[in-house]
């Protein structure tokens, strides 16, 4: 689709003018509906009010853009409109039709061959009124307006639509005044637009953008005045967050793409219809869960749209074929062939097969129906360079929707990881983790976590952090991504790590927390690797950057508790710490041998109590804490096996704290003993403070460690220890 054709084909540069439909139209001066049409035959009709209201109730302007090489020498016989797929083609059709007595002509309703304009003409007004038709076209008395040329490009092929156009051409041949008015998507109007200069026919040429913020929502509550929906001060309140909210998501890039959209606008307003309740629909607004269901729902709508429309363009094109299985053109279809056309320039590279309830003998025509009408979906915009047309997504919702389906597709993830990794540009907005969390049912691979984590950060503003906290084994480990303002957990995304037998990649660690039974790989080729005061927790560090970063300022810390480290670059990786308090930064290796950075902060206090008591009693809460996991409005749990095994495993002073831990409440063992649960009752009691444990802040772990040093479990510790039994 094009993305304003785009109002970036450079204005400034082409001195393009912005115009308005009444500027337009002022060169029309038919003034009354002359004939009685068919009324059996829909295909050409005028439009009633009893249509125009059904259809269109009000109609909101778009831009309208007048490029410098659009109208000819001669006076021009045609006004061409090119848009967008999707954006409002038919409304302007009808409102033209309705406000200036046009006759609408819904082009792709039968099959467009030689000679089928005046059959169709015939059809419509009767042969004894044939001649009439002609003169009143030829005098202005009337004009056509003729809808959808590139679904009807898709029925019959760019031949058809030549014809038509050599046959619109004999019956207006002479015209000095508007005798028709064209609407079609871009591609299809490119192609028109070449045929008529070819021909020196003489036309103007209008590009249909966008609507403005204000039009967009206007639009928005004429919809809800359909609905019978009050436009309160709340629902105008509702209106403006809602496109700040979109807009923050979409990084405000792109945002007239879609929030002056038409389907966007229409789903927008059925989101207040069926939430009546202003205040609540104002409340989930802010609610970013709420607003990628929204969105999702709306590209869904999208595909089905252009399902609807490839079928009928379809059976047109294959009159034999009377049943049409599901699975033809379907989401998934629509989705890889974008893929495909996009990202590697071939729209079979991932549909190699086309559905069995297509004969064999109409693949090709099929594949020309396809490839017509995939070049002008919404999905898609066309960019014209050089006189060639370029393709690309229309914006960063339908990039990023597509790019999270095609991912989650596991014989497809390779492809996906390759086409970003050629992107240099490509900048994840926090749609694609939300996109990705739904099409993947909430399953990860690790290496495909360094992306969902930048997407995820993209909601981060100024003030704002983003935790993340890796925990697990070959049994269950998961991801779950945090986002904090103001000290308060706004959103959380939790994914289960598919394949940790593969390891986990994390290019740039800031406020993480890293615990696994497995390889932790670092950085990647092509950049820098940063640690900012975080934890990694795991078997073995593998480092994969030529230089890394390590940061450790208070109130947090660092910590690299591993038994091996190894590296992917040709030497050995180069090492800067950065800390504002040694004590701030400490690495446990048995072997760091090369690692000359790093041995100033080689210490064993992580692993074992060697020094001071209370960091080690709270970091041991604070591994406890972060393997804890929510599920639906279940208490935070953890399979009893993995803290027994993992955390605490034979180490005297652990078991006692989590003895301790169970004696108060604090945790508590399910019925089979399968689980620890967490009672967050008891942590309110205690004054404790989960997340900041979570996150590295010790504070409200302070009166508890005073009651763990009282408790019975620390007195026997102690008089074990002075025993020298452990």
């Amino acid at each position: 689709m094009l993305a304003f054709w785009e109002s970036k084909i450079n204005i400034k540069n082409r001195r393009a003018r912005v115009m308005n439909l009444g500027s337009i139209l002022g060169r029309i001066k038919a003034s009354t509906n002359l004939f009685n049409l068919n009324d059996s035959f829909k295909t050409i009709r005028y439009i009633s009010d009893e249509e125009y209201e059904e259809t269109v109730h009000k109609y909101v302007e778009p831009m309208f853009i007048e490029p410098t090489d659009s109208e000819t020498c001669q006076p021009p016989r045609f006004i061409l409109f090119s848009a967008p797929g999707a954006t409002g083609k038919t409304a302007l059709a009808k409102e033209i039709c309705h406000s200036k007595h046009g006759i609408y002509w819904d082009l792709p309703d039968s099959k467009v061959a030689e000679f089928s304009l005046q059959g169709a003409i015939q059809n419509a007004v009767g042969v004894e009124y044939l001649s009439d038709f002609y003169k009143s076209i030829k005098n202005g008395d009337e004009f056509l307006v003729i809808d959808a040329f590139d679904e009807a490009e898709a029925g019959s092929g760019r031949t058809g639509i030549e014809f038509f156009l050599r046959d619109l051409n004999t019956i207006t041949d002479g015209c000095d005044h508007i005798c028709a008015i064209l609407m079609a998507r871009t591609e299809s109007a490119l192609f028109i637009k070449n045929y008529l200069l070819h021909n020196n026919i003489p036309f103007i040429h209008y590009e249909v953008g966008y609507f403005a913020e204000y039009n967009a929502k206007t639009y928005i509550k004429n919809g809800l005045e359909r609905l019978k929906v009050p436009i309160t001060g709340i629902v105008n309140q509702c209106i403006d967050s809602q496109f700040n909210e979109i807009k923050r998501i979409l990084l405000n890039t792109n945002t007239e793409s879609f929030l002056g959209y038409a389907p966007v606008l229409n789903a927008l307003s059925a989101s207040y219809d069926e939430e009546r309740n202003t205040l609540n629909l104002l409340r989930n607004t802010k609610d970013s869960d709420n607003n990628c269901q929204l969105l999702k729902r709306i590209l869904d709508d999208l595909l089905v749209r252009e399902r609807g429309k490839f079928l009928n363009a379809l059976k047109i094109k294959l009159p034999k074929i009377n049943v049409y299985s599901d699975n033809i053109y379907n989401k998934k279809e629509q989705i890889l062939r974008i893929f495909g056309t996009l990202a590697y320039n071939d729209s079979t590279l991932f549909v190699p097969n086309i559905d069995e309830s297509i004969p064999i003998e109409y693949h090709e025509e099929y594949l020309e129906a396809v490839n017509t009408q995939l070049y002008q979906h919404p999905f898609v915009k066309v960019l014209e360079r050089k006189g060639e047309p370029v393709y690309d997504f229309t914006g960063t919702a339908f990039r990023d929707f597509v790019i999270a389906f095609v991912l989650a597709d596991k014989e497809l993830t390779d492809f996906v990881r390759e086409y970003i990794s050629d992107c240099n540009k490509y900048c994840p907005s926090q749609l694609l983790v939300e996109f990705y969390n739904i099409f993947s049912e909430g399953k990860i691979d690790g290496n495909d976590i360094p992306l969902m984590y930048n997407s995820f950060k993209a909601h981060a503003q100024v003030g704002d952090k983003i935790n993340l906290h890796i925990n697990g084994d070959s049994d269950e480990c998961s991801v779950e991504f945090i986002f904090e303002k103001e000290n308060l957990s706004i959103e959380s995304l939790e994914f289960e790590i598919n394949d940790l037998e593969n390891g986990i990649y994390i290019d740039q660690l800031s406020n993480c927390y890293v615990d696994v039974d497995g390889k932790v790989y670092v950085g990647s080729s092509k950049s820098e690797a940063r640690i900012y005061n975080s934890v990694i927790n795991c078997n073995t560090i593998t480092w994969r950057s030529e230089k890394i970063s390590i940061e450790a300022y208070s109130p947090g810390e660092c910590s690299l508790v591993v038994d091996n480290m190894d590296y992917t670059t040709d030497t050995l990786p180069m090492f800067e710490v950065k800390t504002d308090d040694k004590r701030n930064f400490k690495v446990t290796c048995d072997n760091l041998k090369g690692y000359y950075k790093l041995i100033p902060y080689h210490t064993d206090d992580v692993k074992n109590n060697t020094g001071d008591d209370y960091t080690f009693f709270a970091n041991l809460i604070r591994r406890i804490f972060s393997c804890l996991r929510s599920h639906s409005k279940d208490a935070p749990a953890r399979k009893a096996d993995f803290i027994n095994n993992r955390i605490i495993s034979l180490n005297s002073y652990k078991k006692n704290v989590l003895a301790f831990l169970l004696d108060t409440g604090i945790l508590y063992t399910d019925e089979q003993n399968w689980l620890y649960k967490l009672n967050t009752d008891k942590l309110s009691t205690y004054s404790i403070k989960w997340h900041d444990v979570r996150d590295g802040d010790f504070a409200s772990l302070e009166s508890l460690y005073e009651m763990y040093k009282n408790s019975d479990k620390a007195t026997a510790l102690g008089e074990t220890a002075s025993m020298g039994l452990f």
